[in-house]
């Protein structure tokens, strides 16, 4: 016959309560943009759908309408917020003390061969984006139109004057629109390669 100690040794042990799950930080406004920002590069504005970017947050339709009243307010914040993000990078070149011309531009140069920080992914989104849609269209023509003025900016900086200047800016972003928008595909180390020679063409100068 069993001992009532035996019989206690052998019951099960009492179970420990549960650990309470870790807390999940909450979705902020800026969680939603950059989903949507990267649905359009993925998938384009098909991808910008409330469910999928619900999805992709793991989040639901409630927590998107905290922030935005509607699809379209969150299409119109993302291209204002394209607009502002794509201009700051190029603003950022004026903003240096005792700035120079050459140093300008070849931080413009590292900005585009490094991609670090200048995306053309999310450029080439939104101006695909723009062959459907008017105010979109309207965005992306105020931001070129802003990014050359910048441009032209570099360039008097270097000494060029008036038509002279804002011509080598435009033929500046022209080109490297142009080369994104023709998929041209170069290794990092082609690029550099050729970086004197289009150094001599766009500034005028060997160094």
């Amino acid at each position: 016959m069993k001992t009532k100690s035996r019989q206690r040794a052998s019951s099960p042990a009492p179970r420990m309560p549960a650990a309470p799950a870790p807390k999940r930080e909450p979705l902020g406004r800026q969680a939603w943009l950059d989903a949507a920002r990267q649905a359009l590069i993925e998938e384009g504005t098909a991808g910008v759908e409330i469910n999928k970017l619900a999805k992709r947050l793991n989040s639901s339709r409630g927590g998107f309408y905290w922030f935005f009243s509607s699809r379209q307010e969150l299409l119109d914040e993302l291209a204002s917020y394209w607009a502002e993000t794509s201009t700051a990078l190029f603003e950022q070149l004026l903003q240096k003390p005792r700035r120079n011309g050459i140093e300008e531009y070849l931080g413009l140069v590292e900005l585009w061969i490094h991609e670090s920080d200048y995306d053309p992914k999310w450029d080439g989104a939104v101006r695909d984006w723009a062959r459907t849609s008017e105010s979109v269209r309207n965005v992306v023509a105020a931001v070129d139109q802003r990014r050359i003025a910048i441009l032209e900016q570099i360039f008097k900086d270097m000494g060029y004057q008036g038509k002279e200047a804002h011509v080598r800016a435009r033929i500046m972003y022209y080109h490297q629109v142009g080369y994104y928008a023709l998929g041209v595909q170069e290794s990092r180390k082609k690029r550099l390669e050729l970086l004197p020679y289009y150094h001599k063409v766009l500034t005028g100068r060997d160094q």
